[in-house]
């Protein structure tokens, strides 16, 4: 049987294999608006299913890796296994109990439930949302920088997470696909390109806002975590030390506690606070004009112009990061225990770039969307066939939503000796079940359909994503579930 080490080198080769084919995928699905033609679209869903193929074989490759190295810990201690312990041990640590794994978990559900939405529908339009969205959680996990397996925690070592994890992001993942459907069919029904406008500008500005904090709004500083290159030591083999690439720590003066230390990055934050002005500008300049059918009126020249200061910052955020100098340390900073230069700006550690990079992604949409509206709307399905997916992921996720939460709190009251403890991400989920039960008593119990339902089907989704990523990063505050935010 292969080693742990054998497995996680293959799925690392797994795991590039299915990047690239959902790249392929996404290519083909985009193309397939353009030209019409059934043999791309055929050649999109191909790729989609191998990367998918790929995916599945990676994960597995992860699960069963992680089952060996708990079993090797378990006999490492002196423990003599049976043959249901070991079984157990094999199959109790699954492919999303970190953020790396968890991201990569969260974009396989993602195209394996979309795959067989497509299957039921034939919505290939969607497969290019589809695909991009899985790329970006793929990207979003390579900046993780600890990407190793080790020993679950004892709080972690229960047969709740193979549940309540997993209930919780193929809901998430459903919810995209209706958001997706839900977009599309604001856009095929004449949803008016200003109501459009002001809903992107907004959210984006909303959202630059929050990852930039006091320090963008107040000083025009975009603030990063450097990174140190650390050694921790191992719990599978004792003596053995691991390299991890670590956000630099401070000691708060206040709590005395280590908290992540933020430095500016020259030159980056007056692009990042004009990208949010801007947006902010044109999601105003659209909702005062929201009666007229705008194009490229002032709330267009706006979020271009926003898109293209947002453009500018991350464009030299990318280079100073890849031609990083040492970073100097504050003076009057007392760092964390054990930490030690030199530090530099790094990709690792820094996952609100994640954020960023995905705020870019969906103004470079809008635009496009924008700009070509008269070729894409009759390109589209038809209205009625869009809301009836975007209904049914939502009747479908939702219980998941509602089930897994009501097991989270099981599982806690077995860990903690408690059912609930308003912890960010336990509030924040049960406000994005709060939001969907709302969508769906306005369409079953009053009746609602069309523009009203999708739209509060794709605000609904904007919780989600705060949810899933401005949670776990910390934006909220510290937390349990806060994994990604150092």
């Amino acid at each position: 049987m292969p080693t742990a080490d054998d497995l996680l080198s293959a799925g690392t080769a797994l795991r590039f294999a299915t990047i690239g084919t959902y790249a392929g995928a996404f290519i083909g699905y985009a193309a397939s608006l353009a030209v019409k033609k059934v043999r791309v679209s055929l050649v999109a869903t191909v790729l989609a299913v191998i990367g998918a193929t790929a995916h599945t074989a990676y994960l597995a490759s992860r699960w069963i890796a992680a089952g060996q190295i708990e079993i090797a810990a378990r006999e490492a201690t002196g423990d003599v296994l049976t043959a249901s312990d070991r079984f157990w041990f094999l199959v109790s640590h699954p492919p999303y109990t970190n953020l790396f794994d968890a991201l990569n978990f969260t974009g396989w559900a993602l195209m394996v439930c979309y795959l067989l939405v497509q299957r039921r529908w034939g919505l290939h339009v969607i497969g290019a949302l589809t695909t991009a969205v899985a790329l970006v959680t793929m990207g979003e996990a390579s900046l993780v920088a600890d990407k190793g397996i080790e020993p679950l925690v004892p709080a972690l070592q229960s047969y709740w997470i193979l549940i309540h994890v997993a209930m919780l992001f193929i809901s998430y993942a459903l919810f995209t696909i209706g958001a997706a459907a839900s977009l599309l069919y604001l856009v095929k029904s004449g949803t008016k390109t200003s109501l459009l406008g002001a809903a992107q500008a907004g959210v984006s500005a909303l959202f630059l806002a929050l990852v930039g904090g006091g320090a963008l709004l107040g000083g025009a500083r975009f603030e990063m975590s450097p990174s140190w290159i650390g050694y921790v030591p191992s719990r599978l083999r004792p003596g053995k030390m691991l390299e991890v690439v670590s956000a630099v720590h401070q000691i708060s003066p206040a709590s005395g506690k280590a908290e992540r230390l933020l430095v500016g990055v020259p030159w980056v934050g007056p692009f990042v606070l004009a990208a949010v002005a801007l947006f902010a500008a044109a999601a105003v300049v659209y909702f005062l004009r929201r009666a007229e059918a705008e194009r490229r009126g002032p709330g267009f020249a706006l979020v271009v112009a926003g898109f293209a200061a947002l453009t500018v910052g991350l464009g030299i955020l990318v280079f100073q990061i890849a031609t990083s100098a040492p970073v100097a340390i504050p003076a009057g900073v007392q760092l964390a225990p054990n930490e030690r230069g030199p530090f530099r700006f790094g990709f690792a550690s820094n996952y609100t770039l994640g954020l960023v990079v995905l705020i870019w992604g969906t103004t470079l949409g809008f635009l496009l969307t924008a700009l070509l509206r008269d070729r894409l709307s009759p390109l589209l399905p038809d209205a009625r066939r869009l809301e009836d997916v975007t209904y049914r992921m939502v009747i479908a996720g939702w219980p998941l939503l509602g089930v897994g939460i009501v097991m989270g709190g099981v599982w806690a009251n077995e860990a903690w000796g408690r059912f609930w403890g308003w912890d960010p991400k336990e509030t924040w989920a049960l406000i994005t079940w709060i939001v969907y039960a709302g969508y769906l008593h306005t369409r079953i119990t009053l009746g609602w359909t069309g523009k009203r339902t999708a739209a509060i089907a794709v605000a609904a989704f904007a919780v989600v994503v705060f949810t899933f990523i401005g949670v776990n990063l910390g934006l909220t505050g510290g937390g349990l579930h806060s994994y990604g935010n150092g």
